[in-house]
């Protein structure tokens, strides 16, 4: 029986917020957040390092204390500009015992101009080469306002990457696909309006989808999930300025996050919420598992549940997000067993038919 990846919970998300405390860019403190996770007897490790080296204690001391593991963190960088940055952090996440390290590199240049390809793999592959010296794994993510934005970069990279002989490690958080779906402006952002066939890799339904395409290559190496739907509505109680001109500035949070339950009265932004909306984001975590159950050689080491507090996600949301991480990891736990169920009686069957026919 193959045991489940370990799952975590990122630290940005872990606030009790209510009416009276909305979702904020003012967190609970470094204990606080490991005695939540204890608490919630849902989560395996903190998805969080220390941003700075006098955290670096207090990360390691919670950590004791709770008995919850630090094993991921992420940090987003410019080219051109936090090569030393990315270096500290990697540094800090060796101090408290990380593993894994996600790295979000951003649409543009230090010089203004959009990365290309050939930069992205380049330091990829420098990032990488120094993140294993230090006993770490790193990973490049699908994510907007990176140069991931257009999805159809993400296997030329990789092809990029593993030419010189470094594996391409991958974070599939695909909420960030899932939000585009119906929403003309975003298929335009990430260059795809004039591509019918793009567009129609974005819905995880389809059995050659961007998400199958890379699970069938064994490119993800963590998935992440964040609840989102197709159309998904934008942030009205937050406003942000990115990368991408077009969007202009200081507009509503892009809405990259939905509730995974119905939110009552006066918690959310929009009048309308609709479970069965959820079905894109709930199809990604069965097939992430799937592919980890059937795959030998899968290269799924872990996930995370990635709702959190910025503009695009819940700032300033007045429901419990915390509370609603830990209905997305149940659901997980949950699915998982079903589909370990089923994995295990297909195997049985296929043993049996081969035992009859010997």
């Amino acid at each position: 029986m193959k045991k489940m990846f370990p799952l975590g919970c990122a630290g940005l998300g872990i606030q009790n917020s209510s009416k009276e405390r909305p979702v904020s860019l003012n967190e609970t403190t470094i204990l606080e957040q490991f005695e939540m996770l204890k608490a919630a007897e849902v989560f395996d490790f903190l998805d969080r390092i220390p941003l700075e080296d006098s955290q670096i204690d207090a990360y390691i001391k919670a950590s004791q204390k709770t008995n919850i593991p630090i094993y991921s963190g992420c940090g987003l960088y410019v080219i051109g500009k936090d090569e030393e940055a990315f270096k500290q952090d990697i540094n800090r996440s060796a101090a408290v015992g990380a593993k894994f390290h996600n790295m979000m590199i951003w649409a543009k240049h230090a010089d203004g101009h959009y990365v290309t390809n050939e930069e992205v793999a380049k330091t990829y592959i420098d990032f990488y080469t120094y993140a294993q010296s230090k006993g770490l794994t790193v990973t490049l993510e699908c994510h907007v306002d990176n140069w991931s934005e257009d999805y159809r970069r993400v296997i030329p990279v990789a092809d990029l990457i593993e030419k010189e002989g470094v594996p391409f490690e991958f974070a599939m958080d695909y909420s960030h696909c899932i939000f585009k779906i119906e929403n003309e402006i975003e298929l335009a952002v990430s260059q795809m309006r004039d591509d019918p066939e793009a567009i129609r890799k974005l819905d995880p339904f389809n059995n050659d989808s961007f998400a199958d395409d890379w699970l069938n290559r064994n490119l993800v190496t963590w998935g992440q999930i964040r609840p989102a739907v197709p159309n998904n509505p934008v942030n009205w109680l937050a406003f942000e300025t990115g990368p991408y001109n077009g969007l202009g500035t200081n507009r509503p949070g892009r809405g990259i996050q939905y509730p995974f339950n119905q939110p009552t009265e006066g918690e959310w932004h929009t009048d309308f919420w609709h479970a069965y909306k959820l079905a894109p984001t709930k199809e990604v975590i069965r097939k992430i598992i799937d592919s980890y159950l059937n795959n030998p050689n899968s290269k799924v080491q872990l996930m995370t549940v990635d709702n959190i507090n910025l503009e695009s996600y819940g700032l300033n949301w007045k429901y419990n997000m915390f509370a609603d991480s830990c209905s997305v990891a149940h659901y997980i736990r949950e699915i998982y067993e079903e589909r370990l169920a089923i994995f295990m009686a297909k195997q049985n069957s296929t043993d049996t038919l081969q035992r009859e026919s010997a």
